[in-house]
């Protein structure tokens, strides 16, 4: 696969600047753009760099951060350093789709490629049949946890029937289920763009069957905010419509071509108007009155990142904007027709801002901030519907990072994961979500831990619930039902997150880097998961089980013996043997084997 030339100052910058700068670390924190400058300024790099020329530029500044592996020493302890992870997710996806000799970037895609060659044939013929016939395995279940299955972005809930709610994944579709997560079913298999960033559900759905999506994948795990491609999968074709409860799709007025690389980040529906809706994307914010047949564009001085009505006002309309390294927050209160922009707290230093509102006290407003380099940059309260904001949390934890306790220098991941939530009776009690999930029943001043990516004491220090890491949505179906989506899936708790369930068995959203399939029994399949580790499958029993976690890579079954030995890999080079089939854990890392020291892998 090929995709599209990248050969913009700005993409380099944002390779430099955004993937680099965004994450710069603890005690050396400077402002994004003057370390993105300094890094291409530095290099040379110039609006035709190659590949290799990039590259070289990144892996430079991490060394200069003294960062292996991904980790960094702080104060003895290894500490993963945010941002290294995706910035290895680009140079992996890139380094086998560039020119080998000059590194140059390609000049086009996969699918316009195919859609070019199919304009030129009348028609695409087999030269035999062969009566092929498909069945979908999953992956579809996992222990969840520190394993699980896929991403989810967003999450909607039907209007009168608590039983009924739907899911967006960032490749794996919309699904529903009508039992409260128990079954799941798949709404849009046959459409180009798979991904889904937000739902949009009308008041009146039980008669109307009436939905919207926002297609694409708002949160850049899938390349586009990388700079890859996988056009055909990941970037937004605008929004689309279904009148009939997700069966057929059809597009708005709010359509793009998958080459412009658009995001469509929120979907907003009017609580009482079924036609009006409002739709935050790269562009700004644009509205439809007439149910998305026309939609104008109505603010236009950022990319627009979240949008909510004010609880009983329809007429005041809040939204935040995203990545630009300044504190940004904007408000209408003609019904989206204006809008007024307005800074918060000190005017920078924030790099993607996340909103709240509770129908408890319809005046408050709280805002979450990321720093530059992912870590908290402050949680602000409006108690005057937006006029003015003020920081309300304590500073003292680092609350995107990896720790229960709130140690460690503040990184995190705000870039990718980041939301935040209020309960709808009590205006005092907030979420957010980053690596783990917080909560504050004092209106953001303290925050405790309340579910960890795992239970290993070493950062798991209070025994908390075990949800998995990397959170990207946060929802309140009612008063005492939490809903929230991370990469692992879907989880929900009633009772304020003493107990978190994982809804997310059934789900087929996984994100694949690898399959491997036994030669000698086809019952027998080893797959690769996008920060969801290893899955076994054995087709004598139809069910998927999980063998390793973090990020499943290369994976291979031995090819004389199905039942015996089979290897499993993590990132740049670690590898896992098993002697049973991963029946049970007995498990070597047959890398940390090689004489001098394991040497640093490839990402897959």
């Amino acid at each position: 696969m090929i995709t599209s030339k990248i050969n913009k100052v700005g993409y380099i910058h944002k390779v430099l600047g955004y993937i680099i700068a965004l994450f710069v670390f603890g005690n050396s924190l400077i402002a994004q753009k003057n370390i993105s400058n300094a890094i291409v300024n530095q290099n040379g790099i110039k609006d035709n760099s190659t590949f290799i020329e990039v590259q070289k530029a990144a892996n430079d500044y991490w060394e200069s951060q003294n960062v292996k592996n991904g980790f960094i020493n702080e104060n003895g302890i290894e500490t993963k350093v945010p941002g290294w992870k995706l910035y290895k997710r680009w140079e992996y996806y890139w380094e086998q789709r560039v020119n080998s000799v000059t590194g140059d970037f390609p000049q086009t895609n996969s699918v316009i490629e195919f859609e070019k060659y199919r304009k030129s044939q009348r028609s695409l013929k087999k030269g035999n049949t062969y009566n092929e016939s498909w069945v979908n395995l999953g992956t579809n279940l996992s222990a969840g946890g520190y394993s699980g299955l896929g991403r989810i972005n967003c999450m909607a809930f039907h209007p009168i029937d608590a039983s009924t709610f739907w899911v967006g994944s960032p490749s794996g579709g919309i699904w529903k289920t009508t039992n409260g997560g128990t079954n799941w079913t798949i709404l849009n298999n046959d459409q180009s763009v798979l991904g889904v960033s937000g739902i949009a559900v009308t008041s009146d759905y039980a008669t109307s069957n009436t939905l919207y999506i926002a297609t694409g994948d708002r949160d850049g795990g899938s390349m586009w905010s990388l700079g890859g491609g996988q056009n055909a999968d990941n970037v937004s074709v605008g929004v689309l419509k279904s009148t009939d409860g997700g069966a057929t799709w059809n597009a708005t007025g709010l359509s793009y071509a998958k080459n412009l690389d658009k995001k469509v980040f929120s979907l907003l529906i009017h609580p009482s108007n079924n036609s009006i809706l409002l739709a935050s994307t790269s562009d700004g914010i644009y509205k439809t009155t007439n149910g998305g047949s026309s939609w104008t564009l109505k603010a236009t001085s950022f990319p627009a990142w979240r949008i909510a009505f004010k609880p009983g006002d329809p007429n005041t309309i809040y939204g935040t904007e995203t990545y630009s390294g300044n504190q940004w927050f904007q408000s209408s209160t003609d019904a989206g027709e204006t809008w007024t922009d307005y800074t918060f707290g000190s005017g920078t230093g924030a790099s993607r801002t996340e909103l709240a509102v509770s129908p408890a006290d319809p005046n408050v407003v709280y805002l979450l901030t990321c720093n530059t380099s992912g870590g908290v940059n402050g949680v602000y309260k409006s108690t005057n519907s937006g006029t003015s904001f003020s920081r309300v949390d304590d500073g003292t934890k680092s609350m995107f990072g990896y720790y229960s306790d709130g140690s460690g220098t503040n990184t995190g991941q705000g870039t990718y994961d980041l939301t935040i939530a209020c309960s709808p009776s009590d205006v005092n009690t907030i979420y957010i979500g980053g690596v783990n999930t917080w909560k504050s029943t004092d209106g953001g001043t303290t925050w405790t831990i309340n579910n960890m990516w795992t239970s290993s004491p070493t950062y798991n220090k209070s025994s908390a619930p075990v949800a998995h890491a990397d959170k990207h949505a946060l929802a309140f179906q009612n008063a005492t039902t939490l809903f929230e989506g991370n990469d692992g899936g879907i989880y929900k708790t009633t009772n304020g997150g003493t107990n978190w369930t994982d809804l997310t068995n059934g789900l087929v959203i996984s994100q694949i880097y690898r399959l491997g399939v036994s030669q000698t029994d086809a019952n027998v399949i080893l797959t690769g998961l996008q920060d969801n580790g290893s899955k076994k499958y054995r087709g004598s029993l139809n069910t998927w089980s999980d063998v390793t976690g973090g990020d499943g890579m290369e994976c291979i079954v031995d090819f004389n013996n199905a039942t015996s030995y089979m290897y499993a890999t993590y990132v740049q080079g670690t590898i896992y043997r098993n002697i049973n089939g991963f029946s049970t854990t007995a498990t070597t890392t047959i890398s940390a084997n090689i004489p001098g020291g394991q040497p640093v892998g490839a990402w897959v």
